[in-house]
């Protein structure tokens, strides 16, 4: 079988996906192959652009309904482990008008393979742009993926090409990524969680000091669906307090907490920590009955000793009188080049909605698969740091 991957016209077809899924996987395991050989920079530009001008029609909150007696799978942080979503892929069906898919995030960094599963994400979104959903991590962000690997793994593949200018168009991808999705009216999908009311107090003397103190923990309240909607996608690098980013600052950065109210997210330096007592009320107040975020892997996990384990690949951290949150996370084995008595060997997890019954979620979950020891892991991994 020839190493290369063949331009897909004017659309991309299942049978395209299928080749190209085919002729990554085995390039993966040559390391004399040059990714440009086998996935032109050309080529990969165009799906780039594609995708970006489709995902550009897309709003801040994508709403999705499910087919009858169809089913939605969705997935948490693959970070890049290119063979594991090649197994998720053949557990849970190939996407379809029934079989629909929502990858909630964190496509790319800390494994090497992260131009491999952005591709294959990216492919189907195009092969089945209504059945198949793609929302933002905080890893989709310029600061991000120049920190923890991304964008040394373009330098890597591309070395003879103008990789930069495929980074750019990389980042243009990331930044029409939707924040979340809502299904059925039911499922609030995202890939931190909640966030705050983002409206400042109302103007006059001492305006600035009066909006710092509305962001104090003491004085923060949940925002409602209504200015999530409203709210922008949060440009290249939605990390930071600027009002206009805070929406999605929030939604891609927080984390459930076991105590009751809102607080500074001071383990990250970013986001907020929301109780159980939050959740709840978001949930009323906008009518829905679940949460799926992802975000958290095991390792994270550890450190958070007052929270549920991931070593499972999900856990459900809220349940109240309206319904629950749930974590899910789908890179198995992570992380990817963590030393082996560092490892947390970890199941990775999906889950699926079906129709009718939407909000009730089922977990499926799946090990990793054997990868290839590349020697270019050691050089890669190099300035990989703790998140």
């Amino acid at each position: 079988m020839t190493l290369t991957i063949k331009s897909y016209g004017d659309e991309v077809t299942p049978e395209w996906v299928e080749a190209m899924m085919e002729v990554l996987e085995k390039a993966t395991w040559r390391q004399e192959c040059s990714l440009e050989d086998v996935f032109p920079t050309r080529l990969l530009s165009k799906l780039l652009k594609d995708c970006q001008a489709l995902l550009r029609k897309e709003p801040t909150v994508v709403d999705i309904e499910v087919p009858k007696d169809g089913k939605i799978n969705i997935v948490g942080d693959t970070h890049g482990q290119f063979h594991d979503v090649l197994t998720l892929l053949g557990s849970a069906g190939r996407p379809s008008e029934k079989n629909l898919f929502l990858f909630n995030g964190d496509f790319v960094d800390r494994g090497y393979w992260g131009v491999e599963v952005l591709s294959t994400l990216l492919s189907w979104k195009l092969c089945y742009p209504d059945s198949v959903f793609l929302t933002r991590g905080n890893h989709e962000s310029s600061s991000c993926t120049q920190a923890y690997g991304f964008y040394k793994e373009l330098g890597l593949k591309y070395p003879d090409s103008n990789w930069e200018r495929v980074y750019k168009l990389c980042e243009g991808v990331f930044a029409n990524l939707p924040l979340c999705a809502v299904i059925e009216d039911q499922v609030y999908v995202a890939h931190g969680g909640l966030f705050r009311d983002p409206a400042p107090s109302k103007g006059g003397k001492g305006h600035k000091a009066k909006k710092r103190k509305h962001w104090h923990k003491n004085k923060m309240k949940v925002g409602n669906m209504g200015q999530l909607r409203s709210a922008s996608k949060g440009g290249f690098d939605p990390d930071n307090f600027v009002p206009s980013q805070l929406i999605s600052t929030d939604v891609l950065w927080s984390d459930p907490q076991p105590d009751k109210g809102l607080a500074p997210n001071e383990n990250r330096g970013i986001g907020l920590l929301f109780g159980p007592d939050v959740t709840e009320q978001f949930l009323k107040e906008n009518k829905l009955k679940l949460i799926i975020r992802s975000h958290e892997g095991p390792d994270a996990r550890m450190y958070r000793e007052d929270m549920k384990t991931l070593i499972g690949g999900y856990s459900v951290d809220h349940e109240g009188k309206s319904g629950k949150l749930v974590t899910v996370f789908s890179a198995p084995d992570y992380p990817q080049f963590a030393e082996p008595d560092e490892r947390t060997y970890n199941l990775a997890a999906y889950v699926v909605l079906r129709h009718p019954q939407i909000a009730d979620p089922e977990f499926k979950q799946f090990s990793a698969v054997q990868r290839p020891q590349l020697s270019v892991f050691s050089a890669f991994a190099e300035d990989e740091d703790e998140e």
